[in-house]
């Protein structure tokens, strides 16, 4: 398979996301007094962690699709994995640094990695 690493470094980082997305949503409520920095967002998304888990698995799962989908048109896939990866650190900050890592990582080897 072609871009083994990148489709592999991208699916690990598209899972953790969805692992986080998840615990926000079931947790969000009992978190917010201690999570404060999670978002860049102000108003009524940024209070509500519940809501930003939603925007976490929605776009994680995107991710786990591009991610996937890296073997076939690896320059258009590595593209939208580094947008998401760059983007969700202002949506939903310290949540997303391991995910936006690995996504960022991801998106960056199938752009530049040669065949």
């Amino acid at each position: 398979m072609a871009k083994k690493g990148a489709v592999i470094t991208s699916c690990a980082g598209a899972i953790i996301g969805l692992i986080v997305g998840i615990w926000l949503v079931v947790s969000g409520d009992n978190w917010h007094d201690y999570i404060q920095t999670f978002t860049y967002l102000s108003g009524v998304v940024g209070n509500q962690l519940e809501a930003l888990g939603w925007i976490t698995v929605g776009f994680s799962a995107l991710a786990l699709v591009a991610g996937l989908s890296i073997p076939k048109r690896p320059m258009a896939w590595g593209l939208l994995l580094l947008a998401i990866g760059v983007l969700m650190f202002f949506f939903i900050g310290t949540a997303w640094v391991v995910s936006g890592i690995l996504l960022i990582i991801g998106g960056l080897m199938s752009i530049f990695k040669s065949e």
